[in-house]
């Protein structure tokens, strides 16, 4: 017993580095990607910015891809937080609804790089987009609980909304999206889960926060 907690104890102080270097490539990254976009960065350039080793940058990340869906999922956490913020006075589930499935498909007209990478995310590895899909269930969860949503199985509902918004992404990806396509999908998310027609139309024609 006191073996495994002293294994543990030694454990703790490694992921700790661990998660701090990671944090350093993905922020590098970032950075780059920003100033000089995907395709003019090189991994050593990732390494560099993030004051480590090249050999170091392959201890977290196999090929420059890798690095991408890992930047796209980090941007959606952060997109997520900023939608939650911006609708912290919002108390209707299905307007908090409307606000993130519309500011998701937006985000993929202006960011189509991070889009791709994060649609290639999600028909690859779903857990790294847990943290992501987290708000939605939350709001899910409140619409039903207000007697706004209606739905029989909680995984079904989830899946109603990410995949709808992630197709809606991706059409916009494709050239297939007019200007109102986010409202539109948004539109659908919401009819979906037992909003009329006439009120989900309503609830996305509103402002984002």
């Amino acid at each position: 017993m006191r073996r495994a907690s002293q294994a543990a104890a030694a454990a703790r102080p490694i992921s700790r580095v661990r998660a701090r270097t990671e944090t350093l490539l993905l922020d590098a990254a970032l950075r780059l990607f920003a100033r000089q976009g995907v395709g003019a960065t090189a991994i050593h350039e990732i390494a560099a910015e993030a004051g480590v080793s090249n050999g170091t940058f392959y201890n977290y990340f196999r090929t420059r891809d890798e690095v991408v869906e890992a930047v796209s999922v980090r941007l959606a956490e952060r997109l997520q937080e900023e939608i939650t913020a911006s609708a912290a006075d919002v108390t209707d589930a299905a307007e908090r609804m409307a606000i993130g499935t519309r500011r998701f498909v937006l985000q993929a007209v202006r960011d189509p790089v991070w889009a791709a990478a994060l649609i290639r995310v999600s028909t690859s590895r779903a857990a790294p987009l847990a943290r992501t899909a987290a708000p939605a269930l939350h709001d899910l969860r409140l619409g039903r609980r207000q007697g706004r949503f209606t739905y029989r199985n909680e995984v079904a509902a989830l899946d109603l909304i990410t995949g709808t918004v992630l197709a809606g992404m991706r059409s916009v990806l494709e050239g297939r999206a007019g200007a109102e396509h986010p409202a539109l999908v948004a539109g659908l998310v919401l009819r979906g889960l037992g909003i009329s027609a006439a009120e989900a139309d309503a609830l996305v024609r509103r402002p984002l926060p």
